[in-house]
């Protein structure tokens, strides 16, 4: 590897390990999900939330599959989920540097950007959560393999690694295929005479080797291939164009935060050389963008199209980390045919080369900015309130509970995984009956009702409410609520401010059901 390229990795390490340090403390309720099927996956061997009750709960199958792995090493819970975020970020960042070698970006622009993909603050925060996100990441990138390439494109390879992305996160089981189109034009300008037909049953060879097992395990001990999650946090195909926008505007205020001065640079080059190009003076031969620039571009547009419409038209709440693996290749996408086009002006381009090299340096300093003036304060406390009030609750069930207990609750992770109680879940994910329940009625509506009793009597109840507990000393459908205590929790997201207030109650059914 030469010199500047190391040099230019070296840093991009340091910038991780910087953002590793600070975030270091940092985990999400969701990542005991993750915990809790790797405990029971390698203590009993089943891919199951509630031992014993086998479900489709977690996203990420195989975050949990390489979660195992490490907790077989003998590393504790919490530092395997870190560790394993480190190891992923860390081959993201490999696969980026190569990625910009063989693109056509400018040779100086090279350094530059790979601080941005490093400093990304949705990168990093997500990289030290314990989540799946950055493995999401590097296989998006992995994915833009074949158009960075110069030889023939090994399609069985790219079909697995697109089997790889399914089991990392759902999303991509949808927007890989979506990048085929573009592919095999690609394909068809390189290499004229290959077959599209034939190409196509590789990558489909390739896909089922890697998920066709864990499809077939799927259908045949969960009774569905689709996990819980997509159905829990989503809700029937929504085109009215008013509540379309609000998702849309969510979602793309999410890339917009750590990327949107780059887009305001890239407009601002495009309108220059379009400019140039209708006066005649963007001079040279030949054409502007390269099939490779074209391809990326096409397939860097279209996968920003399908997921962020879709999430809008589906009406997903989104949060940065939902988005976050499409942020590495729009900025490889902007570079390449931003800096085709600043070639093609030379001298004239001078404009767009300095608004270009300062938004790349806003957007550095933005980043920066919004790590440790937003993210590091938020994910410190968090990360305290999940340990003082979410996993201390689960400790005070497993020592003051019977072993058969049942806990009904929102926020399931640390609480089940500190309690080793079975958890009735009320956002569906690990709960089929409560999802079906949920998605007929509306989640809200089923707990706000207390339909969910109707699903058996658990024995305890942790409830999540913005305001003071709600149910204190009620009796619904039959039940009588008991407060035990209370606890709160400062924001339960980076952009929802607010204390929440969670309180266990312990039910006891004293009156016929009504």
């Amino acid at each position: 590897m030469e010199s500047k390229r190391l040099i230019g990795l070296s840093l991009a390490f340091v910038v991780l390990a910087l953002g590793a340090m600070s975030l270091w403390s940092y985990v999400t309720d969701d990542t005991w999900i993750h915990l809790r099927y790797a405990q029971n996956l390698l203590e009993r061997g089943e891919y199951a939330f509630n031992p014993g009750d086998p479900t489709y709960g977690s996203t990420s199958p195989l975050w949990v599959f390489s979660l195992v792995f490490l907790l077989k090493l003998g590393l504790a819970p919490l530092v395997a989920a870190r560790v394993l975020g480190l190891i992923v970020g860390a081959a993201k960042l490999i696969v980026a540097e190569r990625l910009l070698v063989r693109f056509p970006v400018p040779a100086s622009w090279r350094l530059w950007l790979l601080l941005l993909i490093a400093l990304d603050a949705w990168f990093l925060r997500w990289t030290m959560s314990g989540m799946e996100t950055p493995l999401a990441e590097l296989l998006m990138l992995v994915l833009l393999g074949p158009i960075a390439a110069s030889g023939p494109i090994a399609w069985v390879a790219w079909g697995a690694t697109w089997g790889l992305g399914s089991l990392a996160r759902p999303e991509i089981a949808l927007l890989a295929p979506c990048a085929l189109p573009w592919l095999l034009w690609l394909q068809r300008r390189r290499h004229p005479g290959r077959s599209a037909v034939a190409s196509l049953a590789k990558v489909a060879l390739g896909w089922l080797m890697v998920v066709g097992p864990w499809l077939i395990y799927a259908q045949s001990v969960f009774g569905r291939m689709i996990p819980g999650t997509a159905a829990a946090k989503s809700y029937p195909l929504q085109l009215t164009p008013s509540e379309v926008i609000e998702y849309l505007a969510r979602t793309v205020q999410q890339l917009a935060a750590v990327q949107g001065i780059l887009w305001i640079a890239f407009v601002v080059v495009a309108l220059g050389f379009w400019i140039d190009r209708r006066r005649g003076l963007a001079g040279g031969d030949g054409k502007t963008f390269g099939p490779r620039a074209l391809a990326l571009g096409a397939v860097a547009a279209t996968w920003l199209v399908v997921l962020v419409g879709g999430y809008s038209v589906k009406q997903v709440w989104t949060i940065s980390r939902y988005v976050s693996p499409l942020i590495a290749p729009m900025l490889l996408a902007m570079a390449t045919l931003g800096g085709a086009m600043l070639r093609r002006q030379g001298s004239r381009g001078r404009l767009g080369r300095g608004v270009t090299a300062t938004a790349v340096v806003l957007a550095l300093l933005i980043n920066g900015w919004l790590l440790m003036v937003k993210v590091r304060p938020y994910a410190t406390i968090f990360s305290e309130g999940v340990h003082d009030c979410y996993y201390a609750t689960g400790e005070w069930l497993r020592d003051s509970t019977p072993p058969d207990a049942v806990i009904a609750a929102l926020d399931i992770g640390a609480i089940g995984y500190a309690s080793e109680r079975r958890i009735l879940d009320l956002a569906g994910l690990v709960s089929p009956d409560a999802r079906a329940l949920g998605l007929e009625m509306g989640f809200q509506q089923m707990v706000e009702s207390g339909r969910w009793l109707d699903l058996g009597t658990p024995g305890y109840f942790f409830d999540r409410t913005p305001g003071e507990p709600r149910w204190v000393d009620r009796t619904v459908r039959g039940v009588r609520f008991e407060l035990l205590d209370t606890c709160g929790i400062d924001g339960v997201g980076l952009a929802e401010a607010g204390v929440w207030t969670y309180a266990l109650y312990k039910l006891e059914r004293d009156d016929p059901i009504r």
